[in-house]
């Protein structure tokens, strides 16, 4: 009984947050033509793992401009390993964004209190959360408490998966829908 609540567990906290995350983010980058393989996921899996390398060969020949949300998915790399650290990107940014403000007494005393060593600070805080995120499985696995990490990996995995899939599905289905 125990593994099965486990799954239960997994799925609702990283396979599910994950796949929407992965549905969001590659139905985008779809969407915008950043990505070209619709119907093969294998295919599509290679182009993303080559998307850090394909923007930095863009940028040295002066190609076009790329957009942030890109460039910053770039950093992280492609494929599995690249999605999950800009999930916890994200999710660690947002923690400590609305930690920063609750502690100022708010948004509008955040605002008022606004200065430069708060700036440095915010910046310094990014840096640590990039290295947070490049180094997710540590982040992670002190958040959860089990002796079966290895189901949380593969669910992890299931709900990436499980996102690019429909993504694609969605993209096929309707191919000339606008963002």
């Amino acid at each position: 009984m125990g593994f099965l609540i486990e799954v239960i567990w997994a799925s609702l906290m990283v396979g599910l947050p994950i796949a929407a995350f992965t549905l969001a983010i590659v139905w985008w980058a779809l969407k915008r033509g950043f990505f070209h393989e619709i119907s093969d996921a294998r295919a599509l899996g290679r182009e993303m793992k080559g998307m850090s390398k394909n923007l930095k060969k863009s940028r040295k020949e002066g190609a076009g401009t790329t957009h942030p949300l890109q460039r910053k998915w770039a950093t992280f790399g492609g494929g599995f390993y690249g999605i999950v650290a800009f999930f916890t990107y994200i999710v660690v940014e947002a923690i400590e964004i609305s930690t920063m403000i609750r502690n100022f007494g708010g948004l509008l005393d955040f605002f008022r209190q606004l200065d430069f060593s708060v700036l440095i600070q915010i910046f310094v805080e990014a840096i640590s959360n990039f290295v947070t995120a490049m180094i997710r499985p540590v982040y992670w696995m002190e958040r959860i408490d089990t002796d079966r990490t290895w189901i949380w990996f593969v669910v992890a995995y299931g709900g990436y998966w499980l996102g690019l899939k429909l993504a694609q599905v969605m993209v096929q289905r309707h191919p000339g829908a606008e963002i």
